[in-house]
């Protein structure tokens, strides 16, 4: 069976993007009559307007600031019903982005730059997280203990074209490595089933998100190689530029309250434990204390991600993915209401 390679699930997924901007247009054309009873409704932002957000699966400890802004009514009181979709991965939330099925997504934000290049006016509308949340793992005992030890071996991801995988990849060029001929990358999936391709030597290593990572440690399996001290853009709150021009009213309401909730978590240490174990009930309270401790670090308290780091993000993404145009800063974090 083909594995489909990275530039092959990317043009796949173009593809798609491409047949839901054509749908648009049409869609576009016919609403032309009706554009002034739109604008009407779009001046005066009434409560109870109704924004649909997308999550890669759910809410997690890194988009906790959507999930405090619910929970307090903050977004309520701005005068907005808010809605979670949860999708089975980021590209599907994307997809719905551009389909107008969605007002926001929460993703990675470089999908901002390969939307861009497909003619798509994404935007961040707001930088949730600002560290890769990442580490890549083998068994207790097992003798792969640092990246140039996976030559010939197979590593877990958690999907095919994921970030998990682009990580991968950079830290293989890094290393003068190729995926695909020194190391080979499998799909295993997140959590429990990448621990259990792990367990049974279907991988040599895998990647697990943070609350994992720190829970698997403490049983004995061996940290390869961190990603998660690393200051990078990681999470955002997802947008079309057309959709925040066309609504300000309820865009400005979206930015002001997930600030808000952003900026109560990080001055209210018991509203963030608090919020984790709703998150996580069944994680203990020491790895929740360790999780809190980092996103306190790594949560970006004004919602902007700063040039640096898009920088860097943009020279390893364009490394990764030659076909790609580096982004302007400017252009993709146009910090609408937060500048």
């Amino acid at each position: 069976m083909h594995t489909p390679t990275l530039l092959e699930r990317m043009l796949s997924m173009k593809t798609n993007i491409h047949t839901l901007i054509q749908r648009k247009r049409k869609a576009a054309l016919s609403a032309i009559l009706t554009i002034g009873l739109t604008a009407s409704i779009i001046s005066h932002a009434a409560a109870g307007e109704r924004v649909v957000i997308g999550t890669p699966g759910s809410i997690s400890d890194n988009s906790i600031a959507v999930k405090v802004a619910i929970d307090k009514g903050f977004y309520e009181e701005a005068g907005l019903d808010v809605e979670l979709v949860n999708f089975k991965g980021g590209a599907p939330s994307i997809q719905a982005l551009v389909g107008g099925g969605i007002q926001y997504a929460i993703a990675a934000p470089e999908h901002v730059t390969r939307l861009r290049q497909w003619g798509v006016d994404a935007v961040v509308a707001f930088a949730l997280h600002g560290s890769h949340t990442y580490a890549l793992l083998s068994a207790p005992g097992s003798d792969v203990k640092s990246f140039k030890d996976l030559i010939g071996k197979r590593v877990g991801i958690t999907s095919s074209g994921s970030l998990t995988e682009n990580l991968i990849r950079l830290e293989a060029l890094d290393q003068n490595l190729t995926v695909g001929k020194d190391i080979e990358v499998v799909g295993a999936g997140v959590g429990a089933a990448q621990k259990a391709a792990l367990d049974t030597n279907r991988i040599d290593a895998g990647m697990f998100g943070n609350i994992d990572a720190l829970q698997l440690v403490e049983q004995g399996y061996q940290v390869v190689h961190d990603w998660r001290q690393e200051s990078v853009p990681a999470l955002a709150l997802l947008t079309l530029e057309s959709y925040q021009q066309e609504n300000p009213a309820i865009v400005e309401a979206v930015t002001k309250a997930t600030l808000k909730a952003q900026q109560l978590i990080l001055s209210d240490r018991e509203l963030l434990l608090s919020t984790l174990r709703d998150l996580y009930p069944d994680v203990s309270d020491e790895i929740i204390a360790k999780v809190a401790d980092g996103l306190e670090k790594s949560l970006l308290p004004d919602g902007v991600f700063n040039r640096e780091s898009y920088d860097r993000l943009q020279a390893d993404l364009v490394q990764i993915e030659p076909e790609l145009e580096s982004l302007d800063y400017e252009v993709a974090n146009p910090g609408t209401y937060l500048r």
